[in-house]
């Protein structure tokens, strides 16, 4: 097919607005039928991704924060206790606290963005250790019930938090957390 000179360029455009429409099309498709939205390159990288996250500090303040995420989706916090000293701890009696609360709201979250950064570890007794971090925190609340948005996303301002984390078992797990005055 000859196409003349002076229609080439526009016809380049048309073709590739088509390309990029096709491609926008195709990753919304694919988006959509997950119950989670995409979500940050900083929530998905992570120490946890590791065989074991309770092999250092870092591993398992990660993953402790990660499952805590996950379980705001059903305000359920039995995923968080194979990543918490026990029921006991301040850790869990915080997280399982929030969740009911939100469960007695009707009300549940989804997490879209998870970013622990900055992080230090410091030993501070034999067994135990020190985890800080700038963490920050977006997402919405969801109905429970039909996982419909309650509110439209929102990214929390940035907060430093500390915490603990003791050595169980060849184990590292979180067993108190608090956020920093900065």
């Amino acid at each position: 097919m000859n196409v003349p000179p002076r229609y080439r360029l526009p016809i380049a455009i048309l073709a590739s607005i088509a390309v990029v429409a096709v491609v926008l099309v195709v990753v919304l498709i694919a988006n959509s039928g997950s119950a989670n939205p995409v979500t940050s390159p900083g929530a998905s990288a992570s120490a946890s991704a590791s065989t074991d996250p309770g092999a250092t500090p870092e591993g398992a303040v990660r993953a402790f924060f990660e499952a805590y995420a996950k379980a705001g989706q059903t305000d359920d916090p039995a995923g968080i206790e194979p990543f918490v000293t026990g029921k006991t701890s301040s850790a869990y009696l915080s997280a399982a606290g929030f969740l009911q609360g939100q469960k007695e709201k009707g009300k549940a979250s989804v997490t879209t963005v998870l970013r622990l950064d900055n992080i230090t570890t410091s030993a501070s007794t034999a067994g135990a250790a020190t985890v800080t971090f700038d963490y920050t925190e977006g997402g919405y609340n969801i109905d429970p019930a039909t996982g419909s948005p309650l509110e439209s996303p929102m990214v929390l301002p940035t907060t430093k938090v500390a915490v603990t984390v003791r050595q169980l078992g060849g184990r590292w797990l979180v067993d108190a957390y608090q956020a920093q005055t900065q």
